[in-house]
């Protein structure tokens, strides 16, 4: 009987289990994927380095540098490339170079006169409500342009997700409490540049970071480390109490079933895997997690001649509105962010189709979808010709969407942890989706399952930690 079973082989439930593992625990992982890794998926072929999640991180993360430097692959990090000099989205059919600066980005021509004396105006709008949509708060605070050609393209980038569905209170946590402390954004940004802090840009405060082979560097490594206390192609299909205290598991493994006894259990599957598991301990709990909306979203990499790409590709990426009505919500400029992504006179960009905007495209068949992909890319960044590579990957069920009533889902969920000694819940749907935020709440969790004083439940916002696989953010 292991001392503590975890389910769940994704970044949240490695990380959990290295720092159990540390701390001299007898921890097993169990999940029913062959490759450790979860939503952290690299492929490398013919010279190009997909991902297909996460594509990076941005440090400062702390907790995630912490385990990178533990784990000795300090040397494998690498950093944004000096090529990163704009932010593009698109306006009136045509990617517009930004200043990445927030100062430079608002006072562009990018936006109309009218949208920055809307803008200006955000210190006598009145106070809203304890929590809204990110749609709803936006267009009352800075107006509809505002809304459309940067909110909505930002969750959109973000989390796939659609602004009129999304919580405020989870997607911008820092933004709604300085609405409800100061009564205006603006005002409470006026409040911290009088205590010090400064509002100029500075990019050595904030810089994306990867691994020279991948992403998937971090969950291979913390997988090696666990060795035989992995457990890949098994699957848990119920959990229940023990008789004699801890908990029952019942595994099938392969085409065998098993039981399974640990003393404690961190469930860090994703909701819809784990709403399945915890209704045998309280309906409200899987009710919550069932309730937490995961659209499909599908990823189309193309590799191809830099000469046929009239564009400078010299920013992260580019995003599109939904108003601009386009196929794609945005292309990530993957061989410029970072180094060794594509060959030598190479360019690779991934495009990411559906989500909550159009979920109906992340289905489409493979022929269709990267004909589609192959158009917004002639349309936008003058790709010519034909790729020199392909890649495509489906997700049925991509990023968990925070939707209005998401922190009350988080709640009914966090409070399982009291009702149930012993059960733990881990993952991205609490503190973010972001690979820094995942490791930050796994090791929040694993010091609660050895019963460390004050361990509570991470807080860090699902924008302030690192960016995730939508993002295309510098």
């Amino acid at each position: 009987m292991p001392d503590i079973a975890i389910i769940g082989a994704g970044i949240s439930g490695l990380a959990a289990a290295h720092a159990l593992a540390a701390a001299g625990r007898d921890v097993i992982v169990l999940d029913r994927r062959e490759a450790p890794g979860g939503r952290i998926h690299s492929e490398r072929r013919g010279g190009f380095l997909v991902e297909h999640g996460p594509n990076s991180m941005i440090s400062p993360a702390p907790g995630a540098e912490a385990l990178i430097a533990t784990l000795g692959l300090g040397e494998e990090r690498i950093d944004k490339s000096d090529a990163v000099r704009h932010r593009y989205l698109v306006r009136d059919g045509r990617a517009h170079a930004l200043p990445l600066d927030p100062v430079g980005f608002f006072s562009s021509g990018f936006f109309t006169l009218r949208g920055r004396l809307r803008l200006l105006a955000e210190p006598f709008v009145a106070r809203g409500p304890d929590d809204e949509s990110v749609a709803e708060f936006v267009r009352r605070r800075f107006g509809r342009e505002l809304l459309d050609y940067v909110f909505d393209p930002l969750v959109g980038g973000l989390y796939a997700g659609d602004p009129a569905n999304m919580s405020m209170t989870a997607v911008f946590p820092r933004l709604k409490e300085i609405e409800l402390r100061h009564g205006s954004v603006l005002r409470g940004m006026a409040a911290k540049m009088r205590r010090g802090a400064s509002m100029r840009y500075d990019p050595r405060r904030r810089m994306l970071f990867s691994f020279r082979m991948g992403m998937d560097t971090l969950p291979r490594r913390l997988a090696g480390m666990l060795g035989s206390r992995l457990r890949p192609g098994t699957r848990v299909e119920a959990i229940a109490p023990a008789a004699g205290g801890g908990f029952r598991l019942r595994v099938r493994e392969r085409d065998h079933l098993a039981t399974l006894h640990a003393g404690r259990v961190v469930v860090a599957a994703p909701t819809y895997a784990a709403a399945r598991l915890l209704a045998a301990f309280s309906s409200d709990a899987a009710d919550a997690a069932a309730g937490i909306e995961h659209p499909p979203l599908a990823v189309v990499a193309l590799g191809f001649d830099r000469r046929r790409l009239a564009h400078p590709l010299d920013g992260p990426g580019v995003l599109t509105p939904a108003v601009e009505r386009r196929n794609v919500l945005g292309f990530l400029f993957s061989s410029t962010l970072f180094s060794g992504r594509a060959p030598d006179g190479h360019a690779l960009l991934t495009a990411y189709v559906g989500g909550a905007r159009s979920p109906e495209l992340a289905q489409l068949p493979r022929e269709e979808l990267t004909a589609l992909v192959r158009a917004e890319a002639r349309e936008l960044l003058g790709a010519q010709g034909e790729p020199v590579f392909e890649s495509v990957r489906y997700w049925q069920r991509g990023l968990p969407q925070p939707g209005l009533g998401h922190p009350e889902r988080v709640a009914a969920l966090s409070a399982l942890e009291a009702e149930w000694p012993g059960l733990f819940l881990t993952g991205n749907y609490f503190a973010g989706i972001s690979t820094a935020a995942c490791i930050d709440a796994a090791r929040a969790t694993a010091c609660r399952a050895l019963g460390l004083p004050g361990a509570q439940r991470n807080g860090t916002s699902s924008v302030d930690g690192a960016r995730h696989t939508v993002s295309l953010q510098a």
